[in-house]
């Protein structure tokens, strides 16, 4: 915030450092044990009376002179150089806490400066007693600095007591600082012998060629066996959050913990192949080779230990993108644009829609380059982006560093954030704004006959759900295609009869496309007086996506006599949007999930929770993990159930909407669309904003013992509420919101809000409770649920056919829908409205 930013693109994301820092590092680890191997070399030289062994060390010296202080010393200069300009908060901290420890480093680089000088242009002027003690300095100067960094690079992964104190001590000492220094000493011996095979198999006498090779492979082969022991120290004394993310929370340390292990037996082969007598010549190209495979072991090592400390630069102190944690509320409340020091001027008083694109520019500059590049070699941005559109980014921005905690949170106001996802999805990407699919017009469907002078029965009917929305495809099934319809026959009298013996009811679905499925009988529910099918509805016909599909109901005497016949709209949809986020495109005909998006998701899914379901063979079930009522699903007591994880994690990316910019981006359009949307209702009025409902779900899991639920639900705000205490769980589509709350005694609402007050199970439901005589489902007279009276077109076909306007069956003084006589009292529920 208080530095320039250096601007790169394709070569940024950390480039630099990773390339510069892996190679001087692995130079400086060689610079230790190698001081050690050129002294104990020296000795046994004198000690065996070999000339050859003798003039190999010198040789050596020279080799080692040139790597470790010549290239050594340039690449440490430009560590410093590409830090301060990638990293400058996270340097001045290193400087400014342990400003007396670089000192003391320093001195200790000096002193190995000058031991190396005097050790090289003294082999023959000094004696070999007195030139042995200056080998013996250069490695202890060596060591000393390798204990002095240790201390300041370990700090940065594990800080902590100083996270409380910032004493120095506690700082340099830190938890993982004594297995990190036998890790790195062990390794240091390591490099000694894969550099020791290079310069040994030049080595023109073949027997002291091939002692100092076997020499070099037990000082690689050991070593490693050592790295391995104590590397496996270092994880596990890190501390839980940071062992965690290691070893369970970031599928990229999984890859380079396989990089580690495939490189290190690779070492170790290469290292015994070495000891084997081999010519000359294959012996320096195999050398080569294994020095490169100990540069990907080191390498993979130090990407899993930078992974670690994720999303920090300095753990719980400065995040990745050198924002100090403390003053995050600020930026959030007052804006990163009007803090940052060396942002554009245009965009310092606020964004406008000519400064958009600057101001994104910007902000990913600031937030995400020090990780991304653009078409670069390092976490390219647009590759990993290219699913989301703009609103689609902005909710990735919302959740980011939440729920992964491998990124750091969006920092800065939601006008921010929209304007970093704009400049991301459109500038970077080249999405256009996403069209919702639409459902085209359909033709008005003629009312089934009914008279109300001459008919004997009437037949009423509704669905389980107002919208029966689905996702699958042949890779994935997260809902199938299901509704319920029901319905109640009734004898018209002056006291009307429901009839149930003796009669079917047989549904037939409209359709171009021939379909065993889609004709059927209703069964009957004697516990709860209806007749109903659960039947799967394709919103597909030739002509195209109808997601309103009109059924005939037609009831039956027991000699086939036609008794009645009704229509019904039985909505159904896969207008799911999940492509909003996960890629892919509609299926067909504006609605539909395509086979990327369902691959999207799954790996999703499986870098989040470190399942394989993307590799699975056949169609993934949700309900092979998750229980879900709607489906019958149960018995997975281990995973939160399949609402509460969906609602749960997506909640972490929509937190801060209305109903648009969050329920409507997943669950189609359509889905509300009766009288209480006419008059301006939304989902959330009664289901609650996104992250009270994810709340009332995942408490129920969490009160039944669900691991994982409580992590969810510890990451969530509620909106409406003051906390989550005064939240009521609940299980979806068992306990839903209650019309009773806000329908006083059957009165007109003295509320608009239905929220947090559930119904208390499956018969309390709306589309199966029963009037004040537990005679007529509420359903028969009002619709089903989220398509009340007065609804669409196709909705109203049935108070078309019985009281030729769209209201609730019996409005108006229409009793003679069922009573052949006018009745003057609301026999079913008060407010009637009988006049």
């Amino acid at each position: 915030m208080d530095y320039p930013i250096w601007q790169l693109t394709t070569l940024g994301g950390g480039f630099w450092i990773a390339l510069i820092a892996t190679l001087h590092v692995y130079v400086a680890h060689f610079a230790v044990g190698g001081g050690l191997f050129l002294v104990l070399t020296e000795r046994a030289a004198y000690k065996s009376g070999n000339p050859h062994l003798l003039k190999y060390a010198r040789k050596h010296s020279r080799f080692f002179l040139l790597l470790t202080m010549a290239f050594g010393g340039v690449s440490g200069v430009a560590i410093w150089l590409t830090v301060a300009l990638l990293a400058p908060q996270a340097t001045v901290t290193l400087i400014h806490q342990f400003v007396f420890g670089w000192a003391a480093e320093w001195v200790c680089f000096l002193g190995e400066i000058v031991a190396l000088i005097i050790y090289y242009y003294t082999w023959d002027s000094m004696e070999r007693r007195d030139h042995m003690i200056v080998g013996w300095l250069y490695f202890l100067f060596g060591w000393l600095s390798l204990f002095l960094i240790n201390g300041i690079i370990g700090f940065m992964l594990t800080p902590g007591q100083w996270l409380e104190t910032r004493s120095f001590w506690d700082g340099f000492f830190n938890p993982s600082f004594w297995p990190s220094l036998v890790f790195r000493t062990f390794f240091s011996a390591v490099c000694a012998g894969l550099f020791g095979f290079v310069t040994a198999t030049r080595i023109e006498d073949e027997k002291t060629r091939l002692s100092t090779v076997r020499t070099c492979s037990a000082w690689t082969v050991l070593g490693v066996l050592a790295v391995f022991l104590s590397g496996w120290w270092y994880v596990a004394a890190m501390p839980p959050e940071q062992h965690e993310m290691i070893v369970l929370k970031s599928i990229r340390v999984l890859n380079f913990m396989q990089y580690f292990w495939i490189f290190g037996i690779a070492t170790l082969v290469g290292g015994l192949l070495l000891a084997v007598k081999t010519p000359r010549r294959m012996s320096f190209v195999l050398a080569l080779v294994v020095l490169a495979v100990g540069q990907g072991l080191f390498g993979s090592f130090e990407f899993i230990r930078e992974a670690g400390r994720k999303p920090y630069l300095i753990w719980d102190t400065v995040y990745s993108s050198s924002i100090v944690k403390a003053q995050v509320p600020v930026l959030n409340q007052n804006g990163v644009l009007a803090s940052a020091k060396w942002a554009p001027p245009e965009v310092r008083n606020g964004i406008t829609e000519d400064n958009v694109k600057t101001a994104g520019a910007f902000l990913f500059q600031l937030e995400c380059s020090a990780c991304h590049s653009i078409h670069g070699p390092m976490n390219e941005i647009t590759k990993r982006t290219a699913q989301y559109d703009v609103g689609g980014m902005d909710a990735f921005l919302t959740g980011m560093g939440k729920l992964n905690r491998y990124m750091p949170p969006f920092i800065g106001t939601p006008e921010e954030r929209m304007a970093l996802a704009r400049y991301i999805a459109e500038d970077l990407n080249g999405h256009a704004p996403v069209v919702p699919g639409a459902a085209p017009e359909r033709a008005e469907t003629a009312p089934a006959p009914f008279d109300t002078e001459t008919s004997e029965y009437t037949l009423v009917a509704w669905c389980s759900r107002g919208m029966g929305f689905f996702s699958q495809n042949d890779k994935w099934t997260l809902l199938p295609p299901m509704n319920v319809i029901r319905a109640q026959l009734v004898r018209r009298d002056p006291s009307p009869e429901r009839v149930a013996d003796d009669v079917t009811i047989g549904y037939a679905i409209e359709s171009d496309q021939e379909d065993p499925n889609l004709t059927g009988e209703l069964a009957y529910k004697d516990d709860a007086g209806r007749f109903e099918a659960k039947v799967a509805i394709p919103p597909y016909s030739k002509e195209g996506y109808n997601p309103l599909p009109i059924v005939t109901l037609t009831a039956k005497d027991a000699d086939g006599n036609v008794l009645a016949t009704a229509k019904l709209a039985a909505p159904t949809s896969d207008q799911m949007g999940c492509r909003n986020c996960h890629s892919g495109d509609w299926d067909r005909d504006g609605s539909g999930i395509a086979t990327a998006t369902v691959e999207n998701i799954l790996a999703t899914h499986d870098r989040m929770n470190s399942t394989r379901l993307a590799q699975t063979q056949g169609v993934v079930e949700c309900t092979q993990c998750h229980d879900d009522p709607i489906q019958g699903a149960e018995g997975n007591a281990d995973k939160p159930n399949l609402s509460a994880a969906i609602h749960g994690v997506h909640a972490i990316y929509m937190e801060g909407r209305e109903a648009e910019g969050s329920c409507l981006k997943c669950h189609p359009n359509s889905t509300l669309r009766g009288q209480h949307e006419a008059v301006g209702f939304v989902c959330t009025d009664c289901h609650g904003m996104i992250e009270d409902l994810a709340i009332s779900l995942l408490k129920a899991e969490v009160d039944r013992g669900v691991p994982g639920a409580g992590r969810i639900l510890a990451r969530l705000t509620p909106r409406t509420m003051t906390n989550k205490e005064a939240i009521n769980p609940r299980q979806p589509w068992l306990n839903e919101p209650d019309c009773l709350t806000c329908h006083v005694d059957f009165s007109p609402p003295e509320t608009d809000s239905a929220f947090n007050t559930w119904t208390e199970g499956p018969d309390q439901l709306f589309a199966a409770r029963r009037d004040d005589m537990d005679a007529m489902h509420c359903g028969a007279c009002h619709g089903s649920p989220h398509a009340i009276y007065p609804a669409t077109a196709r909705d109203n076909i049935m108070p078309l056919q019985y009281m030729d306007q769209a209201q609730p069956l019996g409005a108006n003084g229409n009793c003679t829908v069922c009573h052949r006589e006018a009745m003057d009292y609301p026999a079913h529920h008060p407010g009637m409205g009988l006049e």
